[in-house]
């Protein structure tokens, strides 16, 4: 969907939201569709996602307010984040918006899944959740 002329095509891979994510993603789009930069990026999502009870969703599915560890395939990096609304995000502390880019891309992707997606330069990076966390083992 995002491909530059070095990345061929590749589908989209699934990704899982339950219904309490997806309406409080929807909310925070609101009635206005907009087809451009992030927001257009994050309907996109929610327009494919499947949808799943909390205990019917894949535990290894990045969902809002879950820590995770993933790559990012331009930079080498690993980091680990927790996608959380955007009031809540605070980059220091590694909580970043499900309205920027990286969180955009990443939402609902299983382990190991990769996504292209663009960055806010227009430039395509791959983007790979490699660990979900259990969101009881802080608890």
């Amino acid at each position: 969907m995002f491909p530059t002329h070095t990345e061929p095509v590749r589908p989209l891979p699934e990704i899982f939201l339950t219904p309490d994510e997806h309406a409080r993603l929807s909310r925070l789009l609101g009635d206005t569709r907009m087809a451009e930069g992030v927001a257009g990026l994050l309907q996109q999502e929610l327009d494919r996602a499947t949808l799943c009870e909390p205990a019917e969703r894949p535990v290894n599915a990045v969902g809002l307010d879950r820590w995770l560890h993933y790559t990012d395939g331009r930079t080498s990096t690993t980091r680990r984040v927790r996608i959380v609304m955007p009031q809540d995000a605070d980059v220091d502390a590694g909580r970043i918006s499900a309205l920027s880019h990286v969180g955009c891309g990443l939402l609902g992707l299983l382990e190991g899944e990769s996504i292209l997606w663009p960055d806010p330069s227009g430039a395509t990076r791959r983007l790979t959740p490699i660990l979900v966390e259990d969101p009881d083992a802080l608890a």
